[in-house]
């Protein structure tokens, strides 16, 4: 996990908030559509962006663990 990685999903995450504003004070379809496609860009990249972290703690702690039994030969 980085640093970039948390302003980067921050960021959209605003971008989300954004979109639920457009789509609540919409007065025409198209608007109301965009906001509304920014609410699930926004929520799909950040659940990818939470998954990709996920996998790289995962994948430091195997591999502590593995510096941890090689140890014990």
């Amino acid at each position: 996990m980085n640093l970039g990685d948390i302003v980067v999903g921050v960021f959209v995450a605003l971008l989300g908030l954004i979109g639920l504003v457009m789509a609540a004070g919409a007065l025409d379809q198209e608007i109301y559509v965009f906001g509304l496609s920014l609410v699930v860009f926004a929520g799909a990249f950040d659940w990818a962006l939470a998954l990709k972290i996920m996998r790289q703690m995962e994948a430091a702690r195997l591999e502590i663990v593995a510096a941890g039994e090689g140890g014990h030969g």
